[in-house]
């Protein structure tokens, strides 16, 4: 599992980031945040693409993003406090239902 979050000043850069993570299958837990899963393979292809970011005329000096794996003992002490974000269970692996 793969906590990610970045502050970026540009507003239309800062959507594209957004849109790429939500494509890369993770999942918003706050504004700037996104956590969830992600293949050692496919994570290599998103850390390229966000790599070209600071080559972009909208990147400022001050933005940041940050790429934090979580292993499995962070993950099981993991915790919120006030809202849960949505989809958790299914975030986490919990879910194990399948609707059709």
């Amino acid at each position: 599992m793969h906590l990610i979050s970045y502050d970026i000043v540009h507003n239309r850069l800062r959507l594209k980031v957004a849109k790429l993570l939500l494509r890369y299958g993770l999942h918003r837990i706050q504004y700037s945040v996104f956590l969830g899963e992600i293949k050692e393979s496919t994570l290599g292809r998103l850390q390229a693409q966000l790599l070209l970011l600071p080559q972009s005329p909208e990147w400022s000096p001050e933005d940041t993003i940050l790429l934090l794996p979580l292993h499995q003992y962070s993950e099981d002490n993991l915790e919120f406090i006030g809202k849960t974000p949505e989809r958790w269970e299914e975030m986490t692996g919990q879910l194990h239902t399948l609707v059709i």
